[in-house]
């Protein structure tokens, strides 16, 4: 679906009144202005695709006018076509001076008229598309969420894209990035009904409006379908090992998880002040999706997210209200080391806890004080589990593997921490505002 085409008609009321029984055939909405002045009013709050003007008016001469048109009405400028009832060539070529995108007879026939102005509007419906995906672009997409926000009809606004596309461009390149985000719009034209609209902002920013009264159903079909066709887009020595490796300065290295997608869903039942309201909103949501590990959605229906896994579907009440103090788990043998960062760290307003051993940690976890981020040494004070099986027991404990784990270390072998499932890998000595402000990124 596509949002209606609007048309306005500038002539007499009679031939006026003619030509717009026979365009709203074509699905077009159409206004009729009989003057200058009805015109200007209708143009203050209307916004056109196309404009249909008579050269002669009662009111005043129709060249100048459209002249005012195309000097005063902003992007998107509207197909301005002009009827003229000279059959003098230089007289009609002059008319495209006016600004004129075309120039036809007053009076022409009916049905000429209505198949003109489809292919004027099926030409601005492709200027107006996304090169990459040919999918609606920004100006439909605010066309179709302005005459949502004046419908009657339940509508839920959609907003999609790619997990971690940066570090895929980074490592595969552009043109398989591209690849990626034309195979999504494909998923979401494929999962979409025909009432349903699909719109690409830019880049992998994608924004479904969905007719569904159940868009949650919507959205769980683009997690699954976008899953089973992912690993098609990766070598598959990277499928094996399960993630991508992004480098940062100053040595550090990064796990990131193979490419997912987050989908924020917000729905007519909310009140919106204008299709801005809209696309923050849906983003927020999206946002709120993406601070969880697999291909996610979030709806402002339930405030429900579900989570894609390879255990399967979990669901989670996501309260978007709760504000808690992050809390940090250092595992760290060094006791200078262990103060110096317990106390940098709760400066900042993290919660801290401090332990050199594997067996207190695991301690500290099974808490109340849960943390939310761990950063661990390789070298531990524990004779049973060095950091590095500490890593891979978390990561493979149901429990904790969603808990963020830093390994701070001088162990040079990057490639080691974060194949025992470190999601980032800082290597000492490092700069303490290095560390903080990657705390920060991770925790935000």
């Amino acid at each position: 679906m596509l949002p209606t085409p609007i048309i306005l008609i500038i002539h007499q009321a009679d031939p006026a009144t003619e030509y717009g029984q026979i365009l709203e055939k074509t699905g077009a909405k159409v206004h009729i202005a009989t003057s200058f002045e009805q015109a200007n009013e209708l143009l203050s709050f209307l916004h056109p695709d196309l404009i249909i003007l008579a050269a002669t008016m009662p009111s005043g001469d129709g060249h100048l006018y459209g002249q005012q048109i195309r000097a005063t009405v902003v992007q998107p400028r509207p197909v301005l076509v002009l009827l003229q009832n000279s059959t003098d060539v230089s007289e009609r070529i002059s008319l495209f001076r006016y600004g004129a995108d075309d120039v036809l007879p007053d009076g022409i026939d009916k049905k000429e008229l209505a198949f003109r102005v489809m292919a004027h509007l099926r030409r601005r419906q492709e200027e107006f598309s996304n090169p990459l995906t040919q999918l609606p672009g920004p100006n439909m997409i605010k066309r179709m969420l302005d005459q949502c926000l004046v419908s009657d009809k339940p509508w839920a606004a959609m907003s999609v894209d790619l997990n971690k596309i940066r570090v895929y461009n980074e490592t595969y390149g552009d043109l398989a990035g591209d690849q990626l985000i034309k195979a999504l719009g494909a998923i979401l034209v494929d999962v979409s009904d025909d009432d349903d609209f699909v719109g690409h902002i830019e880049a992998d920013d994608f924004l479904v409006i969905t007719r569904s009264e159940q868009p949650e159903r919507k959205a769980e079909r683009i997690c699954q379908q976008f899953d089973h066709i992912s690993n098609r887009f990766y070598p598959r020595g990277d499928i094996e090992r399960g993630f991508l490796i992004s480098t940062g300065r100053g040595g550090i290295r990064r796990r990131i998880p193979l490419i997912s997608i987050a989908i924020g869903i917000v729905s007519r039942s909310r009140r919106f002040q204008s299709y801005v309201d809209v696309l923050t909103t849906a983003r927020d949501y999206r946002y709120l999706a993406k601070k969880y590990s697999g291909s996610s959605w979030v709806s402002d229906n339930s405030l429900t997210l579900q989570r894609q896994t390879a255990s399967g579907v979990h669901n989670t009440i996501v309260n978007q209200d709760e504000k808690k103090i992050s809390r940090i788990l250092v595992i760290e043998p060094d006791g200078a080391m262990a103060c110096l960062l317990q106390e940098t760290l709760a400066l900042e307003g993290y919660y801290v806890q401090v332990t050199n051993c594997a067996g207190d940690a695991f301690d500290l976890l099974r808490s109340d004080d849960r943390p939310d981020l761990i950063l661990l040494e390789s070298n531990l004070a524990d004779r049973q589990m060095d950091g590095w099986k500490l890593c891979r027991c978390l990561k493979e404990n149901e429990e904790f593997r969603d808990i963020l784990l830093v390994m701070v270390t001088s162990h040079p072998d990057q490639t080691r921490a974060l194949e025992a499932g470190a999601d980032l890998y800082l290597p000492k000595p490092f700069d303490m505002s290095l560390l903080l402000n990657e705390v920060s990124l991770l925790l935000t």
